[in-house]
């Protein structure tokens, strides 16, 4: 992983206790005992919550305050005859950051949708770009290059992606919590747009 410095890495309770901390729910008292059967699993409900901001953090987050890493070693590559590069992504990549094919002059960091015009114009020998303006196009489980020079294989420079940590925790950069907005004890989530 790059730039870990700054990095906190948690595990799903201490992911718990720190959302609890800063939703003002802890700490805990127990001056007494009080049970219900009809109430809600605050736990379970905050995990809910956690594990649906990560993804959205890892789907839409700056790259420098989530977890990146170059997964170039663990790429399955194919070359069609065009020169167009299919890459499949391991299962631990959320987003693609920035790719580079050594035949190229310069890496990708756009990464187009399938269905965005610009798309179309890449499958067109015609209007296909070159090593001088490479382009990809992102189907989420592959990725497809363009193009390969004649001759050359697909060597990477790079492969850099936003992965999720296969460990189970949450990695993230410390300026991710000056974020979290509470209000009383009722916290809006993190707004991701002003952790930078």
């Amino acid at each position: 992983m790059e730039n870990t410095s700054q990095f906190m890495e948690l595990s799903e309770s201490e992911m718990l206790d720190l959302w609890k901390t800063m939703m003002q729910l802890q700490p805990a008292h127990y001056g007494c005992t009080i049970e219900r059967t009809d109430g809600i699993d605050i736990d379970e409900l905050l995990l809910i919550h956690i594990r649906k901001w990560y993804a959205s953090l890892l789907l839409s987050a700056p790259d420098g305050i989530v977890p990146v890493e170059d997964v170039k070693d663990r790429l399955s590559v194919m070359v069609a005859d065009n020169g167009v590069v299919t890459a499949m992504v391991p299962p631990e990549c959320v987003r693609p950051v920035e790719w580079k094919l050594k035949a190229w002059q310069k890496g990708v960091t756009l990464f187009l949708q399938p269905n965005v015009p610009e798309a179309a114009y890449l499958h067109n020998e015609w209007t296909r770009p070159g090593v001088c303006d490479p382009a990809a196009i992102d189907y989420g489980n592959r990725i497809l290059l363009f193009t390969l020079p004649d001759g050359e294989l697909p060597i990477f420079d790079m492969a850099r992606c936003v992965v999720r940590p296969t460990n189970g925790k949450y990695v993230f950069h410390a300026s991710v919590l000056e974020s979290l907005r509470v209000n009383g004890s009722t916290s809006r989530g993190f707004d991701i747009s002003k952790s930078r």
